[in-house]
């Protein structure tokens, strides 16, 4: 009985809500705003990453009249390249001719050729023959490209921050030019229309957007600061520390990958074998005090290979070989007098510091003799200009013999991924097939080009002049 009367109030209910309803036909339509969709805008090319690599190509392409969008999803442009720390890799320039450093470019690309039978040799040979223009553009624009390190290594006259230098020219010269540089706009998608990429989209400030464009221009950096993509592509170092931009998340790749790219070589990478990490795991690279003359121990306070060997990665493993995985760099004064970065880091207190070898042995706990008997010895091998015991040849410009002497403990880090969208010698990407996708360029350290990372910041510079007049001259 019970059920029966709540059946039939709920139908009361409901037939009475009924007849108060007005009449629907009669009653208004509630109102609505349609759903605004994405803004969206055409130009030229719309270059994807404000690094090195798509500042330079798109200054180039605005000085020269076209229409270009730069889209940067950091707040800040720069990436990578503004941690570049201390040297420009160039040879048989003027200046190192001039200094005695002569090395042509047919010896270094067939000394590059032979330790990487998969260099490309063509595209190492376009870029050292452009390498002299880049320099000179930087100069004009006050860059003080002006002191050869070696013979393939050119640095800042004061021994400043390359990276640092370079980026602020850059930003200024995307000012003058009027380039439409938009940060904190992340690129979601590539689009596509039957093999041609034209044009993306994007999530910035204002929302969604699409941007419609003849060509598309990759520049994203890396993948090292991606924990998932290193454990993916490079399970060797998956978990060590990074000293790229927190911005190098592969994005690039991704993107390339899901428009029909090839990547390749996604398992090279380039270590730095001297990467501090301060007290609140902050990583910063330490490589400026072996290329201003310091020379790597082990706990042992013994050298245990050339510290400069070219190959960082290997030398990288011989690091971890070592007791207790721990190295330290050894210098002096002289080398802090000729670097503004590392009396920058002396500043801020990273280095261990003594007026004698025995005192910065006991700071360093490793044996005194050992460590004042590898000093003298590597001052013999300074005088002789040969390395008798590790073949070491590069950038011996100091004896270890000016007090106050110096120690940081380092570890080896992830500085560049060195594979990723595979390219022709234009910088269009391909397929698997090895063909061209239209329309779809890249460069810089997210690009495949054959060069395996081995001048970075040249790379960025040369190669972007280079992708522009290609670009339009189509």
């Amino acid at each position: 009985m019970k059920k029966f009367w709540i059946t039939g109030l709920s139908l009361l209910l409901a037939l009475s809500f009924t007849a108060c309803a007005k009449n629907p036909q009669t009653s208004p339509a509630p109102s609505q705003q349609p759903e605004e969709g994405p803004k969206e805008e055409t130009t030229t090319t719309v270059v994807i990453g404000a690094g090195g690599a798509g500042m330079m190509t798109a200054i180039e392409l605005k000085n020269n009249g076209q229409d270009v969008i730069l889209l940067e999803k950091q707040a800040m442009p720069g990436g990578a390249t503004l941690l570049a720390a201390t040297y420009f890799v160039a040879v048989d320039t003027e200046m190192q001719k001039e200094a005695g450093m002569g090395l042509t470019i047919d010896d270094y690309i067939a000394k590059q050729t032979a330790s990487n039978p998969d260099f490309n040799a063509d595209n190492l040979r376009r870029l050292l023959e452009n390498s002299q223009d880049s320099i000179d553009w930087l100069n004009e624009r006050g860059a003080n490209l002006t002191r050869p390190m070696s013979n393939y290594q050119i640095g800042i006259g004061d021994g400043s921050s390359l990276g640092v230098t370079l980026v602020k020219i850059l930003k200024a010269e995307c000012e003058k030019a009027g380039v439409d540089l938009r940060t904190e706009t992340k690129v979601t998608e590539i689009l596509m229309d039957q093999g041609k990429a034209i044009g993306v989209k994007a999530n910035g400030p204002e929302g969604e957007l699409i941007i419609h464009a003849d060509q598309v221009v990759i520049a994203t950096g890396g993948y090292a600061a991606n924990q998932q993509l290193v454990k993916e592509y490079a399970p060797e170092w998956a978990g060590t520390p990074f000293t790229t931009a927190a911005g190098s998340t592969g994005d690039g790749h991704q993107l390339a990958k899901a428009a029909g790219a090839n990547l390749t070589n996604m398992d090279v990478v380039r270590m730095n074998p001297a990467v501090y990490t301060d007290e609140n795991g902050s990583s910063y690279s330490l490589s400026v005090a072996r290329a201003e003359g310091g020379i790597l121990v082990n706990l042992q306070g013994e050298r245990f290979c050339n510290d400069y060997y070219p190959d960082y990665t290997q030398l990288s493993r011989w690091m971890l070989e070592q007791e207790g995985d721990t190295t330290y760099i050894v210098f002096d004064q002289k080398s802090v007098d000729t670097s503004t970065r590392l009396a920058d880091f002396k500043d801020r207190g990273f280095f261990l510091e003594a007026q004698t070898l025995e005192e910065l042995a006991a700071l360093m706990e490793v044996p005194a003799e050992n460590l004042t008997a590898t000093v003298e010895k590597y001052r013999g091998y300074v005088d002789k200009g040969e390395d008798a015991e590790f073949g070491r040849t590069n950038n011996m410009n100091t004896r270890l013999d000016q007090a106050p002497y110096y120690a940081v403990k380092v570890k080896p880090g992830i500085q560049v991924t060195l594979g990723g969208i595979q390219v022709n010698e234009t910088m269009q990407v391909l397929n698997p097939e090895g063909q061209t996708i239209e329309g779809l360029y890249a460069l810089g350290e997210c690009a495949d080009d054959g060069l395996f990372g081995g001048a970075p910041t040249n790379i960025d510079i040369t190669f972007g002049r280079l992708l522009a007049q290609h670009l339009m001259s189509k």
